[in-house]
């Protein structure tokens, strides 16, 4: 089938290869920026976790510090003030106050972090299966191109006679009938890796221009659904 002979119902199934694929490649990167959040959720919650426990800590010191100084001149000092003794806090019991309230808060956030972490796992896999879709979404645009019918096209022609003349260079190979300056061409020619195979990507053909085309042009698919395939 040549380029000009495309028919309407192949350009729409093409168009919608596209469509799907760009839905995919747009649910990753959703995903992505979902995973970014998670991520930046939980630095903050680690990052206040870290805040909260050096709080802790130097309450925890002033109390005990309170305590030992503690005597008998505080109490005399509140008669003399005509303080409430039994409303009055001490400043070690104060301490204790917010050292609960801050631990209690610590614990929320360590919890909260723990989401976090958990929802960073959950939005990976969200990516992975993402990533998945648009593979399976790749396919369909390259099906749906045209490329493979392109390719074809005089595709056994070429393969005739490229098989009419290896045979010929073998024969003459096998018979002494090839120059001596032509030789390691004919040899390499006649090579079981002088033509691709489906494994190409795999060996020496992996760097092939045309091998590199496709290999880019796979690249761009994955982020962008108008991307061109190679002619």
């Amino acid at each position: 089938m040549l380029i000009d002979e495309v028919k309407p119902d192949a350009l729409g199934e093409r168009a919608a290869a596209r469509e799907q694929l760009a839905d995919a490649i747009a649910g990753v990167d959703s995903a992505r920026e979902r995973l970014a959040e998670a991520k930046r959720a939980a630095d903050l919650a680690t990052d206040r976790a870290i805040e909260l426990r050096r709080k802790v800590d130097a309450l925890t010191e002033r109390a005990s510090s309170a305590k030992a100084n503690a005597s008998g001149d505080s109490v005399i000092g509140a008669l003399l003030r005509g303080e409430c003794l039994g409303s009055r806090s001490s400043p070690a019991e104060e301490a204790r106050t917010e050292i609960a309230a801050l631990e209690r808060e610590l614990d929320a956030v360590r919890q909260a972090r723990q989401t976090a972490q958990d929802e960073i796992e959950n939005r990976k896999s969200a990516i992975g299966l993402g990533e998945m879709r648009v593979r399976r979404m790749i396919g369909g645009v390259l099906r749906s191109s045209g490329a493979t019918e392109r390719l074809l096209t005089g595709l056994i022609d070429l393969e005739r006679e490229v098989i009419r003349r290896r045979l010929g260079l073998a024969f003459l190979l096998r018979n002494d009938g090839v120059a001596v300056a032509l030789r390691s061409e004919v040899e390499r020619l006649l090579d079981g890796h002088a033509f691709p195979t489906r494994s190409a990507t795999l060996d020496h053909w992996a760097n092939n221009p045309a091998s590199k085309d496709w290999a880019a042009a796979l690249a761009t698919l994955e982020r962008d659904a108008d991307a061109r395939l190679p002619d």
